[in-house]
């Protein structure tokens, strides 16, 4: 028996959810959406079929009479016969464990750190830990994280500004702002913490680099948070969950120097 608790939508079950809607509201078919094609078509088969979205995703059987679909950050759960999707947590109530959970941490993405160059970041700190942030200047989760960076002690932030225009029409506008100003560290928190707009100017900016090399390694939001052992945290999450990873990273540096 399992407990199901509905959290916030995630991307790809949106444009699931909208794309059986669209179908169905377009009289395109005359049986369920999701009723099943044929006993001999597979599951990935069937879901790739029905929601291109879903194109690089790993499936697996999760429980009884559904499949979990991982990609990137999010993890669903889709039935056998495609009647019921689920986004949220799946928790086991024998053990108390979230299965969903448990896939999002077996399936963390795994970044190559050597992509990015930091001389496209605004950075901030020193010491002997890194973090790189991909950060929408006009992204309000962005400035939660924000406010908990300085919390970090012996690290660099390399802030890479990559704006989701889609989301926030004229943060790439201000994105150019900001690197363009004379002092774009001061610049970046001016404006994301206090809503001190950068003075119009123009020079050369990274940040077109910074789109396509968010999209070529699938950053699918603002903030992203990159360790240097290429693992990702998502969100705005606080200081305390930083350090605690990268203690972890240090510790294995040091193991591993032993």
């Amino acid at each position: 028996m399992k407990r199901i608790k509905l959290l916030a939508a995630m991307s790809l079950a949106t444009a699931m959810a909208t794309a059986s809607l669209s179908v169905a509201r377009a009289g395109e078919v005359t049986t369920p959406l999701f009723a099943s094609d044929s006993v001999s078509s597979s599951f990935d088969e069937q879901l790739l079929r029905r929601f291109p979205s879903s194109a690089g995703s790993k499936t697996a059987a999760a429980f009884a009479g559904f499949h979990s679909v991982v990609k990137g950050t999010e993890v669903i759960f889709i039935s056998d016969d495609f009647s019921i999707l689920i986004r949220g947590e799946v928790v086991e109530l024998k053990d108390g464990k979230s299965l969903t959970t448990a896939l999002a941490e077996a399936n963390k993405p795994i970044l190559d750190i050597t992509k990015l160059d930091t001389k496209d970041a605004i950075s901030f700190g020193q010491g002997p830990k890194t973090i790189y942030v991909f950060s929408d200047p006009d992204c309000p989760f962005c400035k939660q994280l924000e406010s908990e960076l300085p919390k970090l002690v012996d690290t660099v932030v390399y802030i890479f500004p990559f704006p989701l225009t889609s989301l926030h029409p004229n943060s790439k506008v201000v994105a150019d702002a900001i690197w363009c100003s004379p002092n774009r560290a001061k610049a970046w928190k001016d404006y994301v913490m206090n809503g001190v707009v950068p003075k119009s100017a123009s020079c050369p900016t990274p940040i077109e680099r910074n789109i396509a090399l968010g999209q070529s390694m699938q950053i699918q939001g603002t903030p992203s948070i990159i360790f240097t052992d290429g693992s990702v945290i998502p969100g705005a999450v606080p200081a305390q969950r930083i350090a605690a990873k990268l203690d972890s990273i240090q510790s294995v540096k040091v193991g591993v120097s032993k």
